[in-house]
């Protein structure tokens, strides 16, 4: 039934699902080499996104889709960014042309929570409280939430780290990142 305990509940698990989870650790590393507002935009409008699909689809998407394969391809995407991040200043290439930081923080939000336990957790919470307005709207509240706690963390790193320094963080919060997706992967597995 919709109401304000659909929603607290679905605010109070995904905040305390996505605390350090791996897409905080994205936007923490986009916010240190971009301009907040974008990241912060881009990111929520992924992950809501993501969430949109959940509600959606509610049972549905689980039964046919294993999201172990999602994560495992998204992980290894995170894996291969966080390498490029590495190599990068190494041997003089540029940063890879992935768009810019919205349309980034964007696309690599919605792929780290294809398949995440928030991602999950919504799809339980609707089809267990029959509320998908309530839940949509406490979730999406609870995923801002944390992209404003990301972009701030991001910012203060940004202000007291190099550019060097800030590089090897954003390639190692990105390898942490991909490590996690596929391990959680393969452990549900």
């Amino acid at each position: 039934m919709e109401g304000v305990t659909a929603f607290g509940a679905a605010f109070a698990l995904v905040a305390l699902l996505e605390l350090g989870d791996k897409t905080q650790l994205l936007v923490i590393s986009l916010a240190t080499r971009h301009a907040p507002l974008p990241i912060a935009a881009g990111a929520f409008l992924g992950e809501t996104a993501v969430t949109a699909i959940a509600v959606s689809a509610g049972v549905v998407i689980a039964s046919f889709v294993d999201v172990r394969y999602v994560q495992v391809a998204s992980g290894a995407i995170f894996v291969a960014i966080g390498v490029w991040r590495l190599w990068e200043k190494e041997t003089g290439a540029s940063e890879p042309n992935v768009g810019k930081p919205f349309t980034s923080a964007m696309g690599l939000s919605f792929l780290a929570e294809l398949g995440d336990k928030s991602m999950l957790a919504v799809i339980a919470l609707v089809a267990t409280l029959r509320a998908p307005i309530s839940v949509y709207l406490g979730a999406s509240a609870a995923l801002l939430a944390m992209v404003v706690f990301a972009v701030v963390v991001g910012k203060v790193l940004r202000r007291y780290l190099s550019a060097r320094w800030l590089r090897y963080v954003g390639a190692g919060l990105f390898l942490l990142a991909g490590a996690l997706i596929i391990v959680d992967a393969l452990l549900r597995g």
